[in-house]
C-alpha cells in the first residue's frame, strides 16, 4: 500500500551509522517517531542530536543501545517502542555484521555470528515486533538485505548465504504477513559507502573485482524512503547490483563462469 511516513512509529536497528544513521536522519525529515538501537551507545546520541538539531521537537525520539543477538536487548527496544511511541507501524531490520573470506577458511566463531546478527536476530526481533504491527497504522517490516544474498560471489560466501536467507523469509513474510495488511519491502544494496569493510567479523581474503563506485549511505536511504512510501516490494539501490542480478536471472552459466574469475 500507499503510505504517509508522518507521525509513523518506526523501529530501526543498527541506527548508528552508514545506512541505519542516513535512514534515521531521512525518516526524520518525513516526520516519523523513532525508537533506534545499536551497540555504540555515543554514536547512537550523536545520530538523535543530528535529528534534534535539524528538526527540533517535531519528532519523538527514543534510544536504545545493545546487541541486537541478546534476548533481553530485543525485548527491551520492543517495549520502548510501546512506552515512548505508543505503539508500532514499522520496523526496519537493519544492523548487520559482515565477513569476507573463503568457505574452507570461514571459522566457525564467523558461521555462527553472522547468521545470529543478520539472521536470526532480526527474524526473532519480528516476532517480537509483530503482535504490535498487526495493530499498527500501514504497518510495514523492511529487512535489509545484499546483492550478494541475491547472487552467490567468491569469499562472501558465509555472509551471502545469511542474506540469502533474509530475502528467503522476507518472500515468506510477504505472502503470511498479508492477511494482516502488513507489508515487507526487501532491500538490496550494493557497495555503499560505509564501515562494512572496517568492522568485518573476519576478512582472511576478498575478491579483486573490477573498479566500482559506491554510493552514498544517504542515496540509499532516499531509495528506501521513497520504496516505503510507495509499498514497494523489494529494490536494489545499486545499478550495478541491477545488472549482476538480471544476469544471475537470465544467463545462470554465464554468470558462475564470470564469478570463478574472482576466487
Amino acid at each position: 500500500m500507499k503510505r504517509t511516513l508522518k507521525n509513523r512509529r518506526i523501529l530501526l536497528t543498527g541506527a548508528s551509522s552508514g545506512i541505519g544513521a542516513a535512514l534515521a536522519l531521512e525518516l526524520a525529515k518525513e516526520g516519523a517517531d523513532l525508537v533506534l538501537l545499536a551497540r555504540r551507545e555515543n554514536r547512537l546520541l550523536e545520530v538523535a542530536g543530528q535529528i534534534r538539531e535539524k528538526f527540533g521537537n517535531n519528532n519523538k525520539i527514543a534510544t536504545v543501545a545493545g546487541d541486537i543477538t541478546d534476548p533481553a536487548i530485543r525485548q527491551r527496544v520492543v517495549q520502548t517502542a510501546l512506552e515512548e511511541l505508543g505503539g508500532l507501524d514499522i520496523l526496519i531490520n537493519n544492523a548487520g555484521a559482515g565477513a569476507t573470506a573463503l568457505i574452507e577458511a570461514t571459522t566457525q566463531e564467523t558461521l555462527r555470528r553472522i547468521f545470529e546478527v543478520n539472521f536470526f536476530a532480526p527474524l526473532e526481533l519480528t516476532q517480537l515486533a509483530l503482535p504490535y504491527l498487526k495493530r499498527g497504522d500501514q504497518p510495514m517490516v523492511v529487512n535489509l538485505g545484499s546483492i550478494v544474498g541475491l547472487r552467490g560471489v567468491p569469499h562472501y560466501g558465509v555472509y551471502g548465504a545469511a542474506k540469502f536467507a533474509v530475502s528467503g523469509i522476507s518472500e515468506t513474510m510477504r505472502a503470511e504477513f498479508s492477511r494482516d495488511g502488513i507489508d515487507v519491502l526487501l532491500v538490496c544494496p550494493g557497495t555503499t559507502q560505509t564501515e562494512f569493510f572496517d568492522v568485518l567479523y573476519q576478512s582472511s581474503s576478498a575478491p579483486d573485482m573490477p573498479v566500482h563506485h559506491a554510493v552514498t549511505p544517504e542515496y540509499v536511504a532516499i531509495r528506501v524512503v521513497r520504496a516505503m512510501k510507495k509499498g514497494k516490494h523489494k529494490i536494489i539501490p545499486y545499478f550495478q547490483a541491477v545488472i549482476l542480478d538480471y544476469l544471475n536471472r537470465y544467463a545462470p552459466c554465464f554468470t558462475d563462469w564470470i564469478m570463478t574469475k574472482y576466487v
